[in-house]
């Protein structure tokens, strides 16, 4: 395997040189009556039959209502399951098409529309991003980051890029943090170009560049794109995206004659207390709502992220349809932070040491020090109600485990679960 670890000109360089030993994009088919032996792709279908077990005791002993998970190896379907209930209240079974709030694996996608109007000559990635959007003309930064004293700000050393946007280091924060909430920055009832400019309004917590947080940028990036495309960026979505990928159920809501197959969102259980139904959102997931959140607010299925993932595997292509060049996807799928900025980390205190970030994705740049099975060059992304995503060209996999629980990361289970994924390759 080549260790990937260059910058966009690089990967857009090697990509040319390599594109002509890619395999043909195999075509992905996505449903129980596809899967394949898994033994016929090296995968140990002893081993998977290990996984199913796991996953089903997981719903068996209550700690989760559900959940769906999904592997393919050389676009080839191996393993599609759903276990549990999408709706306990009601007894509705889930399906292996249920659909899920994939929250922060919105990310990806939103960062491969942005490569799109790179790819195009519309957009670079070097551009600052008030050529498009002009409140971030003014934008500050905090004099001090710890006090966050909104009069107390000065100009920035530089302009925020898209590239920043891309990478989380333009200075900005997440859409949950103190900062945001105490401004009401974020609301899904307001639109994408209100939402823009409040962020813009309030002071960076550093200098562009300067730092690693994971922040509200991707979300920046989606009026980005309307403005680039004249469309709305829903509407970019599924035309330059969905369709072309045949992602019929990923979208920013779920639609009436989708909703017989939603996912709810649960608390997982507690040796103290059962499952419980998460707070409705004060705009339910089933309406259409003004915010078109690219950082968050995509829905999605297994089988549609499956094709996602598939797509980025075979450098931009599936299905002869092409969505992004090869060394976009090359260059999206490289570390692109640098080393003075890593390791990062959602959480300062526990950084990921075994990533870097590429364009809206993470991705493993010292498998030594993974907590679990990885290879270098494996990129991914999760959710915050537990939907975790992740390929790795060196042994083709697309792997992905959707669920709807706060904690995401509740009793591990998506840990568990890509552990013996990882096990279970044989060739």
């Amino acid at each position: 395997m080549i260790k990937l670890m260059l910058n966009f000109s690089q990967a857009k360089a090697l990509s040319l040189a390599l594109v002509l030993l890619l395999p043909v994009a195999p075509h992905l088919v996505l449903s129980q009556a596809s899967i394949v032996s898994p033994e016929s792709v090296g995968v140990s279908s002893q081993r998977l039959e290990l996984i199913d077990s796991m996953l089903q005791q997981q719903v068996h002993d209550g700690r989760v209502p559900g959940l769906v998970a999904g592997v393919s190896r050389h676009g080839q379907l191996v393993f599609l399951k759903s276990y549990g209930w999408q709706d306990i209240e009601n007894k509705l079974p889930m399906q292996e098409d249920s659909i899920f709030q994939i929250r922060s694996m919105s990310k990806p996608i939103t960062a491969v529309a942005v490569l799109q109007l790179i790819d195009q000559g519309k957009l670079k990635l070097n551009d600052p991003v008030a050529n498009y959007i002009p409140s971030f003309s003014a934008v500050r930064v905090f004099n001090n980051s710890e006090t966050q004293d909104l009069n107390d700000a000065r100009s920035p050393s530089r302009a925020i890029t898209i590239e920043d946007l891309l990478l989380n280091t333009a200075g900005l924060s997440h859409r949950f943090s103190t900062l945001y909430r105490d401004n009401r920055v974020r609301s899904r009832a307001d639109s994408l170009e209100t939402l823009v400019d409040k962020v813009a309004n309030i002071p960076l917590i550093g200098d562009p560049g300067e730092q690693w947080v994971y922040s509200i940028s991707i979300t920046v990036l989606g009026r980005v794109v309307e403005i680039v495309s004249g469309q709305t960026f829903d509407k970019y979505l599924e035309r330059n995206l969905f369709n072309p990928l045949a992602m019929t159920d990923t979208g920013f809501y779920v639609k009436p004659h989708q909703q017989a197959r939603l996912a709810k969102a649960y608390v997982a259980a507690t040796s103290r207390e059962p499952l419980r139904l998460l707070p409705p959102m004060d705009i339910p997931i089933t309406v259409k709502p003004p915010l078109m959140e690219g950082a968050a607010g995509l829905v999605s299925t297994v089988p549609d992220y499956l094709r996602f993932l598939q797509t980025l595997l075979n450098k931009g292509e599936l299905n002869g349809s092409r969505i992004l060049s090869s060394e976009s996807v090359i260059a999206a799928t490289t570390n692109q932070v640098a080393d003075r900025l890593l390791p990062i980390g959602t959480n300062p205190n526990a950084p990921m040491l075994d990533r870097g970030w590429g364009y809206g994705m993470s991705v493993v740049v010292d498998a030594s020090k993974s907590p679990y099975g990885a290879n270098n060059g494996e990129f991914a992304w999760g959710g915050s109600l537990g939907t975790q995503a992740w390929a790795d060209p060196d042994t083709g996999m697309a792997v992905v485990i959707m669920l709807q629980v706060q904690p995401a990361g509740a009793f591990d289970i998506a840990s568990k679960f890509k552990a013996m994924v990882y096990q279970s390759v044989i060739d």
